[in-house]
């Protein structure tokens, strides 16, 4: 048993049944870039009307656009144009233009350029298609499209006033290009399949010629868990990357209707790289990655979920780390959408800081904020923790001794003076 001492909030999770219209003068208090509450990202693939866009300048911390440097679309090139106003609402909020080192379609890169040689080729000599979403792949040790996408960057924050760059699909292996496919991607420097050592020092090669462009702007990257991030040196590439993104914090697609997939070892690995980049001083955004709710489902097992993640979030969070909600729906990708935000109401909890790391004894994990405290149970079974003094939910509810903690369940809890 663990007595607690000390809180934060443990919130009932609720969806936000529509974006809130803000005006510029309702911009939230900020401490240190973020605002009051967990510091949050979000992802805009669509136009949007100029009140979502000062709700979410008012209460995210991190915007990724992705709307590509080379999209032709003229409405999201007003989009675009429109980062600039966005910053104006809050001018402690970072904005940064989408990219990939790999993928076609993700920049909107016409296919004819195939015949410039910039695209991976197997060993049968055919392309190499991105399995889930199409498009070609293009070869990361390339010096041409390295430079094209550079330049493509640095437009895009010098022509629109982005604060950086968003690079997306940074393997440290072949896993993913290689996925699903015929046969291995050929290195065409060798005329053999891509090593993974040859993978990450070409990929390497791609965010420093990246880097030379855009100077010192932000440059967040996407595309490693927490085992991989340990075991395969993922870290290397934050010598050049001011962060990184896990996309599967705590499991991929979760389904809050089935069993917990993660081991308790594997759980750790990514709370661990959470504070490890934390140590670093680097940026990192951890995605709450849930399938998306179906009408026959129901809420409560969403809110556990949810709830657990934010929970296991803020065990290793740092100064620049922000948690993005991710509830795909079928053949929709998980961005913002003006009345589908998923906003649970425990993101509004101030906890103030951190006042030292996580700590774990019997199973149970915890870690102190200066005005509450954070709980995780990752392992199967349930516990019981008996409280000390006065706590309530963020809703403003009382919280009973003991507290029980379900497996795979997390509490967010406040002081309830």
């Amino acid at each position: 048993m663990i007595e607690i001492t000390r809180t934060s909030t443990a919130l009932a999770l609720t969806f936000a049944a529509g974006a809130a219209s803000l005006s510029a003068s309702e911009a939230p208090v900020h401490h240190g870039g973020q605002a009051d509450g967990l510091p949050l990202c979000v992802h805009v693939r669509t136009v949007l009307p100029d009140d979502d866009w000062r709700h979410i300048a008012a209460r995210y911390g991190l915007v990724v656009t992705l709307f590509s440097p080379m999209d032709e679309n003229p409405d999201l090139i007003k989009e675009n144009e429109r980062v600039r106003w966005v910053k104006s609402l809050n001018p402690d909020l970072k904005v940064l233009v989408y990219g990939s080192v790999i993928n076609a379609a993700n920049v909107r890169l016409p296919p004819a350029d195939k015949s410039a040689g910039w695209f991976l080729k197997n060993e049968h000599g055919g392309p190499v298609v991105q399995h889930f979403f199409g498009g070609h792949h293009l070869d990361p040790g390339n010096e041409e499209w390295r430079e094209f996408m550079g330049r493509a960057y640095a437009d895009a924050i010098a022509r629109y006033g982005y604060d950086g760059v968003w690079v997306d699909l940074v393997d440290s292996t072949t896993q993913y290009v290689n996925f699903k496919q015929p046969s291995p991607a050929v290195n065409p420097k060798t005329g053999m399949a891509y090593t993974d050592a040859e993978w990450k020092a070409a990929t390497m090669g791609f965010l420093r010629v990246v880097r030379r462009h855009i100077g010192d702007r932000w440059m967040v990257i996407n595309g490693a868990h927490g085992r991989k991030y340990f075991s395969t040196g993922y870290a290397d590439y934050l010598e050049v990357a001011d962060g990184m993104q896990n996309e599967a914090f705590t499991g991929w697609k979760q389904n809050p209707m089935q069993r917990f997939r993660m081991s308790e070892e594997e759980w750790k690995a990514d709370v661990d790289a959470l504070a490890d980049v934390a140590r670093r001083g680097k940026i990192m955004v951890a995605v709450a990655n849930l399938k998306g709710r179906e009408d026959s489902e129901p809420w409560d097992a969403y809110e556990t979920r949810y709830r657990f993640v934010a929970a296991s979030f803020l065990l290793g969070m740092g100064e620049r780390h922000f948690l993005r909600f991710y509830g795909q729906d079928p053949g929709t990708p998980g961005i913002y959408r003006p009345g589908r935000e998923i906003r649970p109401m425990f993101c509004e909890a101030a906890l103030g800081r951190p006042l030292g790391a996580y700590q774990m004894s019997d199973g149970l994990y915890r870690r102190d904020f200066e005005n509450g405290l954070v709980l995780a149970n990752p392992t199967g079974r349930e516990m019981q923790v008996p409280l000390t003094g006065q706590w309530k939910t963020a809703e403003g509810q009382p919280v009973d001794s003991p507290l029980t903690l379900p497996g795979h369940t997390g509490a967010i809890l406040v002081r309830g003076s």
